[in-house]
């Protein structure tokens, strides 16, 4: 939330000058709320740019409706900060000049110079002035809406609440603990090639039956950057490794090595060091993870809620056909 006001004044450049108040009765306007127009110019920068940030390309989209839904779903964005906007003129909630001052300096970080960043904002159609005013604009913005999702709280019982309710949401599946030797093959390898990477894993393997140390002929021989920690793997679950791999370890039990897997990295030999069967997460070790996702979850619910208000109390006009 704290870097909204500085996103926005990079991303999406609002019309406060005297030749932005020209475009909008040279292109109309997108909208009105409460009086106040949104011009078609403003909403067809920020859907350029909205475009941009989201990797949308236009003429890639087979239904001409799915264009005009993003476009609305733009201009409803604009039309939230104007109601917001309105809102932190009428209370006086205004930014204070130590943060426009942060917010401007934050924003100049992004540029090579003092005149890149001039030429940026000229190009946008502000001055030096009225680009601040639109990040005091953005900033205030900002505190608005950083004050609306501070009043949402979550307590242990809602914790608690949502541990119980979701017992799916913290199974853990069974895992084991390996070790592994690779002797690296590319998928282009002729036979030859592969004969003479099969004959060497074939001596480790034999080493391995004679009661050769695992971790240290994997240390020594390996070509995985586990080596240097013995070929160790840690634990994971099935479906965290290739196919023959996770096959492989799964099928054996603990202290059991395998013969020679081969995956598209080469070939393996796979030892089992331990084996966790499934279990459920203990509520405390999940305490901190769910608190930050319902805090989340209330923080925009609030916000939700705020707008909600705003527009129920507003007078919106939609002047374009999305």
């Amino acid at each position: 939330m704290k870097n909204l006001a500085i996103l926005l004044a990079v991303l999406i450049p609002l019309s406060l000058n005297s030749s932005a108040q020209a475009q909008v009765s040279a292109y109309g306007a997108a909208a009105r709320v409460n009086g106040v127009e949104v011009s078609n110019s403003v909403l067809e920068k920020s859907f350029e740019e909205y475009q941009r940030e989201n990797n949308v390309n236009i003429a890639a989209i087979r239904y001409p409706n799915r264009v005009k839904e993003m476009k609305r779903d733009v201009l409803e964005h604009l039309i939230d900060q104007e109601l917001v906007w309105q809102t932190v003129q009428a209370k006086k909630l205004f930014a204070s000049a130590e943060e426009i001052d942060a917010s401007l300096q934050e924003i100049r970080s992004h540029f090579d110079s003092e005149d890149r960043f001039l030429t940026r904002i000229t190009i946008d159609g502000f001055t030096p002035e009225s680009y601040r005013a639109y990040v005091r604009r953005t900033a205030s913005v900002a505190n608005y809406m950083q004050n609306i999702s501070a009043s949402a709280t979550v307590s242990s019982g809602d914790v608690n609440e949502f541990y119980v309710n979701n017992p799916d949401k913290f199974q853990m599946p069974e895992t084991v603990k390996v070790r592994h030797i690779l002797l690296k093959v590319h998928p282009s390898a002729n036979e030859q090639s592969r004969a003479t990477v099969r004959e060497k894993m074939d001596s480790i393997v034999d080493q391995l039956a004679n009661g050769a140390d695992f971790a240290a002929l994997a240390t020594r021989y390996s070509e995985d950057s586990s080596a240097a920690q013995g070929g160790d793997l840690g634990y994971f679950h099935h479906g965290q490794m290739v196919q023959p791999f996770d096959d492989a370890a799964f099928a054996l039990k603990v202290g059991e090595t395998s013969g020679i897997v081969e995956t598209v990295y080469g070939l393996h030999v796979i030892r089992v060091e331990d084996r966790q069967p499934p279990q459920i997460v203990p509520e405390e070790m999940a305490r901190e993870q769910i608190h930050d996702y319902l805090l989340d979850v209330k923080q925009r619910q609030a916000i939700r809620n705020e707008l909600s208000e705003l527009r129920a109390e507003a007078e919106i006009e939609i002047l374009l056909p999305l």
